[in-house]
C-alpha cells in the first residue's frame, strides 16, 4: 500500500511551457490525499517559488530545504566566511559563474555584489564534515552536493515508511536518485531515456 508520493513539479505537475498546475493534476493530488496518502512536492525551485496547492511537504533547492506544511523542518547549515571565500576565489580563478537563489521577485542574485554587502549565505551540504579544509569544500562542489534521492531516503527513514510503500514521479536527471529510492516509480514519457531507465513505469502528463 502506498503511503507517500514524491512528485517533481516542472515537467511533471506543470508541463513545460505552462505556468500553472492543471486542474487534472490538482485533482490527482487531492484524490491521493483523500486516501490518506502524503504528497510531497520535490523541486529544484527556490522554496518561495513552489506553488501553494496544499502539499503535505515540500523539498526545494533539489533537497537543500524541507518543509512540512510551510514550516521548515530541515535546512542545511551555511558555509562559514572562510569557506565562502574559498568558493568565490575558486570560481573567479576558473572563470565560473556562481548563481544564488534569492528571496525576492528576481530569484537570481549577483553573489559578488551580495558578498560585498555581507548578505551572502550559501547552503552547506550536510555530507561535509563539520571541520573542513579547502580541498574538501571544493571537491564537494565539483559533485552534486544536494540530491533529491538522499533527502527522500532520509524522510522515508524519519517517517519509518518502507520503500515498497513509496512512489516517486519525475522527468529530469535530478529526479533519478528520487526515482531509484522509491519502491514504485514513474517517469514522464517525455523524460530522457536515462531517466526512464530508473523508473518502473512511464506516465502521461495531466
Amino acid at each position: 500500500m502506498i503511503r507517500i508520493v514524491f512528485m517533481d513539479i516542472d515537467g511533471t505537475l506543470i508541463p513545460y511551457g505552462e505556468q500553472e498546475i492543471s486542474r487534472h493534476a490538482l485533482k490527482a493530488v487531492r484524490l491521493l490525499q483523500d486516501q490518506g496518502i502524503l504528497v510531497f512536492g520535490v523541486t529544484g525551485r527556490c522554496a518561495n517559488q513552489v506553488p501553494d496547492i496544499g502539499f503535505d511537504g515540500v523539498i526545494s533547492y533539489d533537497g537543500a530545504c524541507v518543509q512540512d506544511k510551510g514550516k521548515i523542518i530541515l535546512e542545511k547549515d551555511f558555509f562559514e566566511d572562510q569557506e565562502l571565500d574559498w568558493i568565490m576565489q575558486d570560481a573567479k580563478d576558473q572563470g565560473r559563474r556562481v548563481v544564488l537563489a534569492g528571496e525576492g521577485e528576481d530569484p537570481v542574485q549577483d553573489p559578488l555584489q551580495e558578498a560585498a554587502q555581507g548578505r551572502v549565505r550559501l547552503k552547506r551540504p550536510w555530507l561535509l564534515p563539520d571541520e573542513t579544509v579547502k580541498e574538501q569544500v571544493l571537491d564537494a562542489l565539483e559533485h552534486r552536493t544536494f540530491d533529491k534521492g538522499i533527502v527522500v531516503a532520509r524522510i522515508m527513514n524519519i517517517l519509518k515508511i518502507p520503500a515498497g510503500s513509496v512512489m516517486a514521479i519525475g522527468d529530469g536527471f535530478n529526479d533519478m536518485g528520487m526515482l531509484a529510492a522509491a519502491g514504485i516509480s514513474a517517469a514522464m514519457k517525455e523524460a530522457p531515456v536515462q531517466v526512464q531507465a530508473c523508473a518502473n513505469f512511464t506516465a502521461d502528463g495531466c
